[in-house]
């Protein structure tokens, strides 16, 4: 499964962070008189939009550096040796399409 955990998340408080700020905008300013006149929501609001871009940013970058196995010399070793020692087997259709016996 490609799907980094760091995407969903990253949307999640991206999703948050804009409810907030909106919130934190069109509010009415005497909600904020017990917080000594701070908007706190939209404070937390852009937090939580700069941790989500965080996320996705990271989780963008780390997908697009992940490689096959079978892209590297190290990766061919070791699919080398997992089918030698019989640790991973290959179902026949697979076989067939890379024209092995």
């Amino acid at each position: 499964m490609g799907l980094d955990i760091r995407l969903p998340i990253g949307l999640l408080f991206v999703t948050l962070g804009l409810l907030l700020v909106g919130f934190g905008l069109f509010s009415d300013p005497g909600l904020y008189a017990r917080s000594l006149g701070h908007n706190v929501n939209l404070g937390w609001g852009v937090a939580l939009l700069l941790f989500g871009g965080l996320c996705l940013f990271l989780g963008r970058r780390g997908a697009s550096a992940m490689k096959p196995a079978a892209t590297t010399p190290e990766g061919r070793a070791t699919e080398e040796r997992e089918h030698r020692l019989g640790l991973e087997r290959e179902d026949p259709a697979a076989r067939r399409r890379r024209g092995t016996p």
